[in-house]
């Protein structure tokens, strides 16, 4: 039977060689912008966008009530109405607000 005998310093290589590849995993997984960092910075990005596409659809909706405000004359007088306006010579009467209960001890 024939022993294949690897020197200890080829021992010594291959243990440092695996060592090193794990302390480089360990630290592109863990380390400063490692997989976990880019995780967090992807979840922000896509919180951002999130937010940034709420905000567009609330500026088109608005942009929209402004476009109706300027071109429709009943939608004008619905949004005047709301505010508490009236046509010239009308009375605008308002009423309080109903108390709320308290409660008495």
């Amino acid at each position: 039977m024939a022993h294949s005998k690897i020197s200890h310093k080829k021992e010594v290589y291959y243990i440092l060689c695996i060592v090193a590849v794990m302390v480089i995993l360990l630290f592109s997984f863990f380390g400063p912008g490692g997989y976990r960092d880019l995780q967090k910075v992807r979840q922000e990005l896509l919180q951002q966008r999130n937010r940034v596409n709420r905000i567009e659809r609330e500026n088109k909706e608005k942009r929209k009530s402004i476009e109706a405000l300027r071109s429709d004359p009943n939608e004008l007088e619905k949004h005047a109405r709301d505010k508490g306006y009236g046509r010239e010579g009308e009375i605008i009467q308002q009423l309080p607000q109903p108390a709320s209960p308290q409660n008495s001890k």
